[in-house]
């Protein structure tokens, strides 16, 4: 399985994946599926010459809050990512998530 290059990643790679289905792996033995639910391009500051911007990702079912830290997502097109992920709100879906790509 080939690893993003964070730098080089852009909220285009994530906008023609909305609610389209990615693993989140809180542990070697606990994956739980969610959904992106929302791509936010950001106005802050970023080294990388690309635009700081976030997802938003939503849990399908399940309704156990992780703490914030650092998670694998695999996306859609099999592609992983290590990233830092914010836990946002319950709701009656599950639990949304933030990462922000700064």
């Amino acid at each position: 399985m080939e690893a993003y290059d964070l730098s080089q990643i852009t909220s285009s790679d994530f906008t023609p994946n909305l609610e389209q289905p990615v693993d989140i792996h809180f542990a070697e033995n606990i994956v739980v599926q969610a959904v992106v639910t929302g791509v936010t391009e950001l106005n802050g500051y970023t080294p990388l010459e690309r635009k700081s911007f976030s997802i938003e990702l939503q849990t399908t079912g399940d309704r156990k809050p992780r703490d914030q830290g650092i998670y694998r997502i695999i996306h859609p097109n099999g592609k992983f990512m290590d990233v830092f992920m914010v836990p946002v709100a319950l709701d009656a879906e599950g639990m949304r998530y933030e990462v922000v790509f700064s």
